[in-house]
């Protein structure tokens, strides 16, 4: 009987959640980030883009994270995210097509949450597939960089943003506090 209840409940689950896995291809996304004044290229930047389901509901949608992919800016100060696929098993959700993006070096404005950042596009992201050029505002003072210190987007575990991470902790550290941030170390 036991078997019985389980091959039923086998049966009935699998066709009802198969088509629960969903998947979008994003970017790719790609440019350059400048000082906003020299236009010099800023080097060792991180671009930070976190993908996300939407579930929606009677109240409207909730952001669901899903993945996130970072890399840094070249001594040109250009960066590349690739094309990439996210795939998610989630029930009754779709996709957020836009993902959330944050660029950030110590002593600069954090895009696109800087107020003198620019350009701004749409969603808190970039376009895709188009070069792009990102100007950040140098910080002038310790008030400025202690306004701007926290770059994180909500909801992203520390494993898929450890470059952003860095860089946050060595401007905490440039200003005298302690990390926001504390990664455990891989044993």
């Amino acid at each position: 009987m036991k078997t019985l209840i389980s091959l039923l409940l086998v049966l009935f689950i699998l066709p009802t959640t198969a088509g629960c896995a969903i998947s979008h291809k994003y970017g790719p996304y790609y440019g350059k980030v400048v000082d906003i004044e020299t236009k010099q290229p800023i080097d060792g930047a991180v671009v930070l883009a976190v993908f996300s389901t939407e579930e929606y509901g009677p109240a409207g949608a909730i952001t669901r994270f899903a993945d996130a992919i970072e890399t840094t800016t070249d001594k040109n100060g250009e960066f590349k995210i690739p094309a990439y696929r996210v795939t998610a098993v989630r029930l009754l959700q779709g996709w957020d097509l836009h993902p959330q993006v944050r660029i950030f070096k110590p002593e600069y404005g954090c895009y696109p949450k800087h107020k003198d950042a620019v350009p701004k596009f749409n969603y808190m992201s970039l376009p895709a597939n188009q070069y792009v050029t990102i100007e950040l505002p140098r910080l002038k003072t310790r008030e400025e960089r202690l306004r701007n210190i926290s770059c994180f987007p909500v909801g992203v575990p520390d494993d898929k943003m450890r470059k952003l991470i860095e860089v946050n902790n060595i401007e905490a550290i440039n200003l005298g506090l302690e990390p926001s941030h504390v990664q455990e170390e891989k044993r």
